[in-house]
């Protein structure tokens, strides 16, 4: 069930996360062992497939200069579309970058995998069965 919480000024959300994206792909990448180029290569490779075009203008594929400037957090003006953020996290199997978009709302939102999904989907089960039991106690004291 979602909630609407109400912010003060003071916890107003960062909507501009476009540094701490760069930065999170930029780790992200370094993780996966490969190079700029192969990431590249990757990239083109995975939009081709699934017929996502990652660059505006005229530009029929991405480039290593453009992947560079997607990493550099002190490059503002150079960021991913969404249809290449989400094409990127599929490639590098990624939650982070999506998750900064999510949590920078301020309103408790999160990416998670599937493994949490199912413990969550578990605990929501587990707190209704407490309080199906607490609701069966209630009955049988009153019988």
């Amino acid at each position: 069930m979602a909630t609407t919480r109400r912010l003060s000024l003071l916890d107003l959300p960062s909507l501009n996360v476009d540094a701490e994206i760069a930065a999170s792909m930029h780790r992200t990448i370094d993780a996966s062992g490969l190079s700029r180029a192969e990431a590249v290569d990757r990239l083109n490779e995975a939009a081709r497939r699934y017929g996502v075009r990652l660059c505006g203008g005229s530009a029929e594929t991405l480039t290593l200069a453009t992947l560079e400037k997607w990493l550099n957090a002190n490059e503002p003006r150079n960021v991913p579309s969404t249809r290449a953020l989400n094409l990127f996290c599929h490639v590098f199997g990624a939650t982070e970058p999506f998750d900064l978009l999510a949590r920078s709302h301020g309103l408790g939102w999160r990416v998670i995998d599937a493994e949490d999904a199912k413990l969550l989907e578990w605990a929501r089960t587990e707190r209704e069965i407490k309080s199906l039991r607490a609701k069966k106690r209630k009955i049988e004291a009153a019988l």
